[in-house]
């Protein structure tokens, strides 16, 4: 017994879980909350990568590097159980401090909690609605609500973030009344509007009522990555378990427990609930909970100790079956990422086809020179470059608004309703009204963990169609104002948008020719018309541009300055 006994090894073991947690909680809160583009891209993609649901989304896509966090993560528990949901996910380690601020202000012990039966049924049905519904294509809409990792994202990016900017702008405030500006410099961000605050807010909300009275309530009744992996861990080949000859029940692993999983009367341990934090193991002083293995089989020896002796009352000894049912439960669990791996990698290979316009939305009234570009039903709204159509993007995007917070522009923001369903809800889209995609940025599609947004070259960003300008110029202040302007076409970058005459108009006006025109958005943002005489409009599907090819004077000399 001495070899399969890892007691001894644990307390330095939790101090290990403890420090690795608050690593990858502090990087993967910077990453969110990073409003001084401080933190690498590289770098956020990375912690991004390592959870479990984006890994597994590209695992879905395209078996790479990053999906290959998804399998390690399986491995890891059917090895020594729900590590993942104790070192790696964001919001389990939130609750555990909420938790523990809770117990401060209560003025109680952090998890005085007593036994609680395991909510199998709710959890499991929860987990069976969202892979049938990733597997029928509405994969998008349920994980954005279920995701942990991304429900901590847009907690992050929509309520901390915009919290630590007036934070900081506030320091800055202070700093220059004492003649010291730049000690602290201001920092201009949007934020979202009011209503993107709703459905962060709920969650936070909920999350904060279950964590502050029940620890990993969330983790186990609600996230279906903890139900998954609830299935996986039963079957774990180390297991936490009480040694009945040891243990006295003084109470103190139960005091400790955040997951409520130990049956100190039965003697037993729900290790599908458990949640690896060890804390359990470390408090009890007469070593009688311990991590032992159990291999595939899970026989323990038998118990003889007078402690252990319990009432035929109650006493309940497992049922014959309930080996079977565990085995089906999680082979049917494993099939079920199967499909759901199949089902998106087809759907998947169909977006990747080449774009048709059946059924892409309606397009711009006619008389516009666009008609053969077909647009959104709401032509306002316009995806991120690398979303290759919006469909794709509903479809795939988990809504964890780490795009929100990379683009140094900060033209992307969640929507609320403006693609027409609950689908895009808290989906990104671009905001020409407040800025503009940058020509030569494409951190968006960098920094995007779950293949919504594919990574584009620079190069090929520069000519890839999101969206297409159109013109209304009697807003234009030549003809309102009587003013002089140019200024959409001196921002176009490419050139698609030039000051031409137009037949009864003395005064050059703007002229967008689509051929060009990649919906970049900075004619819009330069526009200095209220409303704005130029708009983009978003296209249903995103399409190559050619460069325009303009005529070019050689230098005359070979001087520094060909003037």
């Amino acid at each position: 017994m001495k070899k399969t006994n890892l007691a001894k090894g644990l307390p330095a073991l939790r101090r290990i879980r403890i420090a690795a947690a608050v690593l990858v909680f502090a990087l993967t809160l910077a990453a969110f909350i990073d409003y001084r583009d401080i933190v690498s891209n590289h770098l956020k993609h990375t912690i991004a990568s390592v959870q479990f649901v984006p890994s597994a989304l590209t695992l879905a896509g395209a078996f790479h590097a990053a999906s290959l966090a998804c399998l390690l993560i399986l491995g890891i528990t059917l090895a020594i159980g729900r590590v993942y949901c104790s070192v790696l996910c964001p919001l389990g380690i939130l609750q555990d401090v909420i938790s523990r601020i809770s117990a401060k202000i209560r003025r109680v012990a952090p998890y005085k909690l007593p036994h609680k039966k395991p909510h199998d049924t709710l959890r499991h049905v929860i987990l069976g609605i969202t892979l049938l519904a990733i597997i029928a294509g509405w994969g998008g809409l349920a994980l954005t609500w279920l995701d942990p990792y991304s429900n901590f994202g847009r907690i992050a990016s929509t309520l901390l973030r915009p919290a630590a900017v007036v934070v900081n702008n506030l320091a800055a405030t202070i700093a220059t009344a004492l003649d010291h500006p730049a000690a602290v410099p201001q920092v201009n961000v949007t934020f979202a509007a009011a209503s993107v605050l709703v459905p962060p807010l709920l969650i936070l909300t909920t999350l904060v009522i279950m964590a502050a009275f029940r620890g990993r309530l969330w983790c186990n009744t609600v996230c279906p990555v903890g139900a998954a992996l609830g299935l996986v861990s039963r079957r774990s080949l180390w297991r936490i378990s009480i040694d009945k000859n040891l243990c006295v029940k003084c109470g103190d692993c139960l005091r400790a427990c955040k997951a409520q999983c130990i049956d100190l009367r039965a003697g037993e341990v729900d290790f599908s609930r458990c949640v690896a934090c060890y804390d359990c193991v470390s408090t009890c002083d007469e070593h009688g909970i311990k991590y032992r293995w159990h291999g595939f089989a899970a026989k323990l020896p038998p118990q003889s100790s007078p402690l252990n002796k319990i009432p035929a009352s109650i006493a309940r000894p497992p049922p014959s079956n309930r080996r079977a049912f565990i085995t089906t439960a999680t082979t049917g669990a494993l099939a079920a990422i199967g499909i759901t791996a199949t089902a998106a990698s087809r759907r998947l290979s169909r977006n990747n086809a080449a774009p048709t316009n059946k059924g892409q939305g309606r397009r711009l009234r006619p008389g516009h020179k666009h008609d053969d570009f077909p647009l959104l039903d709401n032509p306002a709204v316009v995806a991120p470059p690398g979303a290759r159509s919006a469909a794709h993007l509903l479809a795939q995007c988990t809504a964890c608004q780490l795009c929100v917070s990379a683009c140094p522009s900060h033209v992307i923001e969640p929507a609320f309703l403006e693609y027409g369903s609950l689908t895009g809800l808290m989906k990104p889209r671009l905001n020409f009204d407040k800025s503009f995609c940058n020509f030569n940025c494409a951190v968006c599609t960098e920094v995007c963990p779950d293949g919504a947004l594919l990574t584009l070259a620079k190069d090929i960003k520069q000519t890839t169609r999101i969206g297409l300008a159109h013109t209304a110029h009697p807003r234009c202040i030549i003809i309102r104002d009587g003013t002089a302007c140019g200024a959409c076409a001196e921002h176009c970058p490419t050139a698609a948008l030039q000051m031409k005459k137009v037949p009864g108009h003395a005064d050059a006006l703007p002229v967008v020719d689509p051929r060009y025109c990649i919906g970049c958005g900075a004619c819009q943002y330069a526009c200095p018309a209220t409303p704005k005489a130029i708009v983009i409009s978003g296209v249903a599907t995103h399409e190559t541009a050619p460069k325009l090819v303009q005529e070019q004077v050689a230098p005359a000399t070979t001087d520094d300055f060909a003037f």
